[in-house]
């Protein structure tokens, strides 16, 4: 599948996110190709560390797929943490794509798939579009304070991807 027009749209909303005080982390979930959620990190604006974008477009896309759907595709800007990674094992993802890796989280290389009937192992895809999203990252770190509280996340993750 070409995960490139979905993650245009990841972008789009990265940029938005950066508009309104947020880190560029962004997410989208797809349904037969069409966007059924949306979200981004919402850590500064809600103060809630579990309002990560991926469990913003889950909470966005509820009651858009059957809730034993197993075909649903989810986009990020950023690799899933264990948290969205989980999530995303229980919600009938089958793909995952993502832009540029967190190896210091790693969800989908640190999280196992569980045994319950409901859960399955998504493919996943990096790299999508990395460097746009690479871009991003790097505009959010010159345009934000020394002491923002997601500062040292972002430049850990450029170091980390080789960006700085």
């Amino acid at each position: 599948m070409n995960h490139e027009p979905l993650m245009r749209e990841a972008l789009k909303l990265a940029r938005t996110a950066i508009d309104i005080g947020e880190v560029p982390i962004a997410a989208v979930i797809a349904l037969d190709g069409k966007v059924i959620g949306w979200g981004w990190n919402e850590l500064v604006a809600k103060r809630d560390p579990t309002m990560h974008a991926e469990i913003a477009a889950f909470r966005d896309a509820a009651g858009r797929f059957p809730v034993d759907a197993k075909n649903l595709v989810l986009v990020s800007t950023l690799e899933p943490c264990v948290m969205c990674y989980g999530a995303a094992l229980l919600s009938g993802v089958s793909e995952i794509a993502f832009a540029v890796a967190a190896p210091a989280d790693s969800g989908i290389e640190r999280v196992s798939c569980p045994d319950s009937p409901d859960a399955q192992k998504p493919s996943s895809t990096g790299g999508v579009l990395a460097a746009e999203a690479m871009e991003l990252f790097q505009y959010w770190l010159d345009h934000h304070p020394e002491q923002d509280a997601q500062r040292a996340y972002i430049e850990q993750l450029l170091k980390l991807n080789h960006a700085l």
